[in-house]
């Protein structure tokens, strides 16, 4: 297919046509119904319509097949539609959220997950993923937290990255690959006060240094898309901010992909208050750089006007049409327009027990022990009680799950059962006085209560901002109960975000679950019984209470600091907790208990040309065997910019046999060393840096080398 050839041919109208995507009951309803309701809203005619260039979401690939059919059937030039879709964390078979499948520090998993996605939405004709979500946040108050891999810019990048390799496989021309449309283009995960939609003011420096890094990532792998998000930058909405578009990804990354708006934000631009009317959102969005308008019709009705007009070029509309008609040549559309699309097959695929299998073994490294006081794993014959609103359900898929069927799912007591762990009771209640007094009777014959709270599984994820993270409808006073009756407890806690722990501190055990999929269950059930040991590490700093947000890891350390021992009211702190979280970046517990020692380093000076190699020792001190991840820090001591106080630049998941013990090699090399400035770009500075290695953020061992101009020899 020549595309220079076909544009050549096309009118401005089915040019302006490309650079729109609509929902696939445009085409596969009765419009004379549909022009009274959402048609009209945004003011199309039914030619518009079969002008437009791709669709968002499908359900089948049945409806995939009647809708590019329909479509090429008034098409005048036979330009199929490309199909685009939300496939997050699974199809229909359903993975860990991405905050929970970040937890188990084991990107590999991440690829798995993307693979299976991709080949299961291929079947059903889907094209293009808008997948991976790269918003580095620190606030769990946002719900879209759940969406992401967390506070880091080094270990999201590296979930990015294999998101993207897993989706795109060998070449998104191939069967079972799908293009990856990396989200949302800038800093929305910095949202003020944590409520989605909303302003985002950050400096040009953190906005290189962290909230840019992970599109990079994605754009560095290979993704073909990337999406405007809804928030400002600069003061300037990001679907029409011509220094996110052209400046950084354009001249500055060299991206020579496809840019889409995310849902309706061209238009919205106009509620910003940075356009009077479409017409002119429509002039700012081409000059921005913006090539697909998602689910509004500001270019379909004013492009051509403009152009009349000479306030746009149309060069500027031909280089957007040429972007989307390339993607889908690359896609192999023109020559199969039903391209993956197969009824059979995805019988054959969707949710088959292979998926499964996959997102069980997924499921298993995502789960974060975080407290044990010698309860888990229950021990055979332990009498449990199992209590709470999870007990029973199967609403394990979590936000962003809607492929998946969660009547699917097993529920706790039925996948408890299966490891022979026999509930004495089951009660799915959510507070302490929803228990009859013959129950309690009944409970106070166990051994041990197993309590199952937390989230429903749409409390986390787009707009479901909260500025109360307590753990919802005094779930919590089921652990007081149990305690009062004076049995031991376990709390899992269903989640997709950090909550607040503080009402649930005092049970004996603390396991955060987060939404695992369609596996959730069947993983959680063999951990506590043992056949699974724990190994999740948390990619988010757990906050004492709400008013520490945002709190990270690698702050900033200020000209007052707090410091230990030190009698000094005049510093950065605050009266009535302290500066650290309740569970720091990077902690998770074991069944297994691992020991660090002897922290070495191969010089105690480099130059830039020159590795640092660092090794530790360490040692599983238990008779089980389990996983550890061990976790490499640096930080950069003196610099023209203030640096972290430590940020990551390694990490390695190694398998440990009980009572073993295992020497951990990193190298540290220039590029871990760089800094990069307001503008983006990368420098180094010459000094004194220290060195960490350790099992989360805050227990670390360390030594200091300094980086220098010539070699000491």
């Amino acid at each position: 297919m020549d595309i220079n050839k076909l544009l050549h041919n096309m009118t401005i109208e089915e040019k302006a046509g490309q650079l729109m995507q609509l929902a696939p009951f445009f085409f596969i309803r009765d419009l004379e119904i549909e022009v009274a309701g959402n048609v009209s809203d945004i003011g199309i005619t039914q030619k518009k319509i079969f002008q437009s260039g791709s669709v968002l979401g499908i359900r089948n690939a049945k409806e995939m097949i009647d809708v590019q059919k329909r479509y090429l059937s008034q098409s005048r030039l036979q330009i199929p539609l490309i199909f685009m879709a939300d496939i997050i964390h699974g199809y229909e078979t359903i993975f860990p959220v991405p905050i929970a499948i970040s937890s188990s520090w084991n990107p590999e998993l991440a690829y798995q997950m993307a693979r299976v996605s991709a080949l299961e939405a291929s079947s059903a004709g889907i094209h293009v993923t808008f997948s991976p979500m790269a918003d580095l946040s620190r606030d769990p108050r946002w719900g879209r937290v759940v969406e992401g891999f967390g506070e880091d810019a080094y270990l999201s990048s590296s979930f990015v990255k294999q998101m993207v390799l897993g989706y795109q496989n060998d070449g998104i021309e191939k069967p079972g690959n799908v293009a990856s449309c990396v989200k949302h283009f800038a800093a929305y995960g910095a949202v003020e006060a944590g409520r989605d939609y909303n302003t985002v003011d950050v400096s040009r420096l953190f906005l290189h240094q962290y909230h840019l890094t992970g599109y990079k990532a994605a754009i560095d792998a290979g993704a073909k898309m990337i999406m405007t998000a809804f928030n400002t930058v600069d003061g300037i909405p990001s679907t029409v901010n011509s220094y996110l578009l052209k400046d950084v990804l354009r001249d500055q990354w060299k991206f020579e992909g496809v840019t889409i708006s995310d849902y309706d934000s061209l238009h919205q631009i106009v509620d910003h208050g940075c356009a009077e009317n479409d017409k002119e959102a429509a002039l700012l969005g081409i000059e921005a750089g913006l090539d697909i308008e998602m689910a509004s019709s500001c270019y379909v009705n004013y492009l051509k006007e403009l152009i009349n007009e000479n306030k746009v070029d149309v060069k500027r509309v031909d280089k957007a049409v040429l972007r989307i008609l390339e993607l889908k040549k690359e896609l192999g559309l023109f020559e199969n327009p039903f391209k993956g699309a197969d009824i059979l097959l995805e019988e054959q695929l969707v949710h088959s027990k292979e998926h499964l299998a996959i997102a069980k073994k997924a499921a298993d490294e995502c789960s974060v022990l975080l407290k044990n006081d010698h309860v888990l794993p229950l021990k055979e014959g332990v009498r449990v009680a199992l209590i709470g609103p999870h007990a029973q359900s199967r609403s394990t898929n979590g936000s962003w799950s809607w492929h998946g069927k969660s009547e699917l799912n097993s529920t706790l007591e039925e996948s408890l059962i299966k490891q022979d762990i026999i509930p004495v009771i089951t009660l799915s209640v959510e507070r302490d006085d929803q228990i009859s007094k013959e129950d309690k009777e009944i409970l106070k014959t166990c051994d041990v209560a197993i309590i199952a709270i937390g989230e429903d599984a749409y409390e986390s994820g787009e707009a479901r901002s909260k500025t109360d993270l307590s753990i919802p409808r005094k779930q919590s006073s089921l652990v007081q109960l149990v305690k009062s009756l004076g049995l031991k407890s376990v709390v899992l806690l269903y989640s997709g975000r950090p909550l607040m722990l503080d009402s649930v501190l005092q049970t004996d055990a603390l396991m955060y679950v987060w939404f695992l999929g369609s596996q959730a269950n069947e993983s959680i059930s063999e951990t506590l019984s043992g056949k699974i040991n724990p190994s999740g590490k948390l990619t988010m700093s757990f906050p004492r209470n709400v008013g520490q947000i945002p709190i990270y890891y690698n702050y900033y350390t200020t000209g007052r600091p707090k410091e230990e021992h030190v009698q000094n009211e005049y510093v950065s702190y605050y009266l009535d907790v302290p500066n650290s979280p309740l569970f720091p970046f990077g902690y998770g517990l074991s069944y297994s208990s691992f020991d660090y020692h002897d922290l070495h380093i191969s010089s105690d000076e480099i130059t830039p040309e020159e590795k640092l190699s660092i090794s530790i020792e360490v040692t599983n001190k238990s008779n089980v065997a389990g996983y550890e991840t061990v976790q490499l820090y640096i930080r950069d001591y003196v610099s023209k910019i203030v640096r972290p106080i430590k940020e990551l630049k390694g990490f390695k998941k190694v398998w440990f046999d009980g009572n073993t013990s295992q020497v951990i090699k990193f190298n540290l090399q220039l590029e871990d060393l760089m800094i990069i400035d307001a503008f983006g770009n990368e420098f180094f500075e010459y000094g004194k840096f220290s060195v960490m290695v350790g099992p989360n953020s805050e227990n670390v061992i360390s030594k200091d080398f300094r980086l220098i101009k010539e070699s000491k020899q």
